[in-house]
């Protein structure tokens, strides 16, 4: 990129950010924003996919609907009759969706006896300024690229601020405990929290600049955020950097803002939230008026139990890179830890039965759909890589009387493998498994295999299986193997190696592979979410 450019984007940055930090939103304008939402969503989803599917000859969805035969025509007329998830299930039923592996551009799709190839990028959303621009993980891909837009910031700021009301800690200090760009995860959450007025009081990162050494542009688009919005009336916290091993400094801190007698909430990761808590337990911590918002994995029911030990209370907050926001934690009666209320204002969502990658078992994987500009990808059918369970039911809580009637629980990828809020595809695994392992360490491919899992005290580890005929192995050095496989590549990998090698998430035990009730021997082993029917408060 060249100096001009660079001043231009920065000028562009700066002159977003200072409009973007010149208002705030109130609980009572959000619930505003949402409810319009909610009252226009049908028409905002048809403006959205005349303009961003029908009127853009580019748009990878136009050969699925014509194989369909769905023109704009029809696809307004079903809309305005039946709804949009009805319609979306006629279209699904035409072949108008697209699986986890062929949005990733890692399969071809074939429908009808025709074939497409699609690559991501085609489903950015063309019409969304880039005011900061990040991506995701994939170790043998760029990543997913998402356009960070202050617009967007500016609409889940209201959800995140009708959330915090309903759970009765708006106005509560804030401190978070995220990583810096090239995961976007911390920048966007104070973003969303600047919006509503109440900045965090600090940000504290799980990785440093010197060990993951991001692009410049992104490093740069970290420190001049925090700078320029002083400068325009919003003091952005510095990121500090806290390792996993120092979760004991952020339980401190929030021990010395609990004093003040407002009240805390911590916003992490669901496994970071976990080591807070058992720091907190060593030190004979009370958190008791604390709230944890969490994110980046599933709250299952030992880390919420973990968490509940300190006294706090445990928020789930539902977020998906390629779709953005899906849903904030029930305030009222929930079914389990993970249960949130589906944000349909900003997409629809519909399920899918199909089998996982293995053939193993077959899951009811999420679909969603755009409805919003402000959408950083046009998703149109496309999965998550998520499964779980959707129901509508009375609740009595504030977000289902705002109209988010829709709960989502029971979440669980079936191709993905998540720890410390960081993503590796399974696909992108398979070669370590297959090609990388047995040449250093012997054997063949079948005597491996990685294995997602829980630990007694909640955190997720992945196990690497090594069949006991391999021999002797140095297992910190096969562990050292994998991450310096995953880390190669983009800033993107590395900062993701680099917590994943902290957490120590990664374990060798000497036993044989699974196989599957099939016969099978897949060198990725994801187990199925156990389904938790009791009520939790």
């Amino acid at each position: 990129m060249s100096v001009i450019s660079d001043v231009l984007k920065y000028s562009r940055l700066a002159f977003d950010l200072r409009g973007f930090l010149s208002s705030t939103i109130n609980v009572e304008e959000s619930e505003q924003v949402i409810t319009a939402a909610l009252r226009n969503r049908e028409r905002n989803f048809l403006n959205f996919v005349q303009k961003g599917i029908y009127q853009n000859p580019e748009s990878p969805y136009i050969k699925l609907l014509q194989m369909a035969g769905c023109e704009f025509g029809d696809m307004a007329s079903l809309v305005n009759k039946e709804g949009i998830e009805a319609t979306m299930r006629k279209l699904l039923a035409e072949g108008v969706y697209l699986s986890w592996e062929e949005f990733k551009g890692k399969k071809e799709v074939v429908r009808g006896g025709r074939h497409f190839q699609f690559k991501e990028a085609e489903f950015d959303n063309p019409f969304l300024a880039r005011n900061i621009e990040n991506s995701s993980g994939g170790s043998r891909s760029p990543g997913t690229r998402i356009m960070m837009n202050f617009d967007r910031f500016a609409y889940q700021a209201a959800h995140t601020a009708v959330a915090f009301a309903a759970h009765g800690i708006w106005g509560r200090p804030i401190i978070i405990w995220m990583p810096i760009l090239p995961s976007g995860a911390g920048l966007a959450a104070t973003f969303w929290l600047a919006k509503t007025g109440n900045l965090p009081v600090k940000w504290f990162s799980p990785v440093e600049s010197k060990t993951i050494k991001p692009a410049l542009a992104k490093r740069l688009a970290t420190y001049y955020t925090v700078y320029a919005s002083r400068l325009f009336g919003a003091a952005f916290p510095k990121p500090e950097y806290v390792s996993f091993e120092q979760a004991y400094k952020v339980a401190d801190c929030l021990a010395e803002v609990l004093k003040k007698g407002q009240g805390c909430v911590l916003w992490t990761f669901a496994n970071s939230a976990v080591r807070v808590s058992q720091a907190a337990l060593e030190k004979k911590l009370d958190l008791s008026d604390v709230t944890f918002i969490v994110g980046g994995e599933p709250l299952t029911a030992a880390k919420a139990k973990e968490i509940k030990a300190t006294g706090a209370n445990a928020v789930s907050v539902y977020v998906v890179v390629e779709v953005g926001l899906i849903g904030f934690g029930c305030a009222g009666q929930t079914v389990v830890s993970d249960d949130v209320h589906h944000c349909k204002d900003i997409h629809a969502v519909i399920q899918r039965r199909r089998e996982i990658p293995s053939g193993t078992a077959s899951v009811d994987a999420f679909l969603f759909t755009s409805l919003l500009s402000k959408s950083p990808k046009i998703l149109l059918n496309v999965e998550s890589g998520d499964y779980g369970v959707m129901e509508t039911r009375h609740c009595g809580c504030e977000l289902e009387e705002l109209g988010l009637t829709d709960h989502i629980y029971n979440i669980r990828s079936f191709d993905k493998l998540t720890g410390e809020g960081m993503t590796f595809i399974g696909t992108d695994l398979l070669r370590i498994i297959e090609e990388v392992l047995p040449a250093k360490f012997g054997g063949a491919s079948a005597d491996y295999q990685m294995v997602e899992d829980e630990d007694e005290r909640g955190h997720t580890r992945l196990n690497i299986l090594a069949s006991p005929e391999v021999g002797e192995i140095d297992e910190g050095k096969l562990v050292k193997t994998i991450l310096a496989e995953l880390s190669k590549g983009k800033d993107t990998q590395r900062m993701m190696a680099e917590m994943w090698s902290q957490a120590e998430i990664l374990r060798v035990k000497r036993q044989r592979p699974f196989v599957t009730a099939a016969g099978k021997l897949l060198p990725l082993h994801i187990q199925m979410a156990k389904t938790d029917g009791k009520k939790e408060k």
